[in-house]
């Protein structure tokens, strides 16, 4: 029995390894992916000790997690947030060029700090969790920057190379 291999699709250049892709991803985005794992994670830890009086029966200390309403908010968006910054840097899904993305996922980190930050404020008796939520957020805002700013400089310098193209030198 003899296999025809002239059928099979054309297979193009060899696709690097996973750990070589990830090794080729810019700092800001490697920031905010690892920072927004982790803070998405930490929203299991104990992010509230509540101390709760019981009548004739003692007290007792409340452990809660990060997962309330602020909690759910945090969450989805810093999920959502991360697959989009990884489609957009490390794969080849082509989005739409008359959007902003850098400013997009900017202001979405911004977003989750902000909801981070009222999260951490509205909690009574804060653990030591919701801190490091909290500076996790800060994390991913800086890989945003990260990110936002050398598209910026990038920007730039396409624009001043068009403008000496066009000035005729």
């Amino acid at each position: 029995m003899t296999r025809d291999f002239s059928t099979l699709p054309e297979e193009g250049p060899p696709r690097p390894h996973i750990l070589e892709r990830i090794r080729l991803l810019p700092t800001g985005t490697k920031l905010i992916a690892a920072a927004g794992f982790l803070l998405f994670f930490s929203l299991f830890l104990t992010w509230q000790n509540q101390t709760v009086v019981y009548q004739g029966a003692g007290t007792a200390t409340s452990m809660l997690d990060g997962w309330d309403f602020w909690g759910l908010l945090v969450g989805f968006l810093t999920f959502g947030l991360v697959v989009l910054v990884l489609l957009l840097n490390g794969s080849d899904v082509e989005f739409s060029y008359s959007v902003r993305w850098d400013l997009v996922v900017l202001g979405g980190t911004i977003v989750i700090f902000l909801l981070t930050l009222v999260k951490n404020l509205t909690d009574a008796d804060s653990a030591w969790a919701s801190y490091l939520g909290l500076a996790l957020a800060g994390a991913v805002v800086a890989g945003a920057y990260l990110d936002w700013s050398s598209e910026r400089t990038a920007r730039s310098v396409r624009r001043r190379r068009r403008r000496w193209l066009s000035s005729g030198a």
